[in-house]
């Protein structure tokens, strides 16, 4: 088994400690068997950010060839954030099938414990949303595991230099003006780093790239206005804005529900 999966000092996604009583309930509500493995994982950290980020791929999909990133997993929460618990909703949300519990994804793709034909121990897959693909990674979760491994590319380390960037306000406008999400991602996470030195700019900016034409750009304010919310950046007024935003959109209301269920 994978030692030391998880990301050290990235608490993003990570959940309060596991305990039997959640696995109890978790078990009960989901009504299967958790692999062992998977709780292992969890009871050293409740779920989150992962070292080994890529799978290998035997199947090319729409986006992928060889491997696909794989670069969170969900714990189990009973809180506003539920983790897997939260698979029945975006099952429907997402229109996925049923009998299967989700374990990583963004909407476009998913990883899930496939429980359609057993109860215990189930297939790894991965559902493609767009091509309306399924493709088994492993047969079991400790075999997924096992083929999880850590790859550094060429867009990480560029990554890695734009996030050290000195950006001015108005590069950050014209960012936000634009078309690019990787950039506007590059923007936010500057921002995030010197957010008690802009934080009218950062709700002013979250609310318009909210309701911005392009799904993806909605998709990554809404991840970024929920780091922002949980650092305590956020107003009480513009959290109200965001989630309203978020509530009137069905593109992207799951996130409504995932992060601010409690609003």
């Amino acid at each position: 088994m994978v030692e030391n999966i998880w990301q050290e000092e990235n608490d993003y996604g990570k959940l309060e400690p596991l305990t039997d009583k959640i696995i109890e309930i978790a078990e009960e509500k989901l009504k299967v068997s958790l692999p062992k493995s998977y709780i292992n994982i969890l009871k050293q950290q409740n779920g989150g950010y992962i070292k080994f980020n890529a799978h290998r791929l035997d199947t090319p999909t729409s986006w992928a060839d060889d491997h696909i990133n794989v670069d969170h997993i969900f714990g189990i929460g009973l809180g506003k954030e539920k983790g897997i618990l939260d698979s029945e909703y975006l099952i429907k949300e997402w229109d996925l099938p049923e009998n299967v519990v989700l374990i990583s994804g963004d909407g476009h793709s998913w990883i899930a414990l496939d429980y359609r034909s057993r109860k215990t121990e189930p297939p790894v897959i991965l559902i493609d949303v767009d091509e309306e693909q399924m493709i088994e990674l492993a047969p079991n979760f400790d075999t997924f595991l096992n083929g999880l491994y850590e790859q550094t590319t060429e867009f990480e380390e560029e990554y890695t230099d734009d996030i050290q960037r000195q950006w001015t306000i108005p590069e950050i406008n014209d960012t936000f003006s634009a078309n690019n999400e990787l950039e506007i991602a590059y923007a936010l996470d500057y921002l995030s780093s010197n957010a008690t030195e802009q934080k009218q700019f950062i709700e002013q900016s979250l609310i318009k790239l909210l309701q911005h034409s392009k799904l993806e750009i909605r998709e990554t304010a809404a991840n970024y206005a929920y780091h922002f919310y949980e650092n305590g950046i956020l107003s009480t007024k513009c959290v109200e804005s965001i989630v309203k935003i978020l509530r009137n959109d069905h593109e992207i209301e799951y996130f409504a529900h995932m992060y601010f269920a409690e609003l």
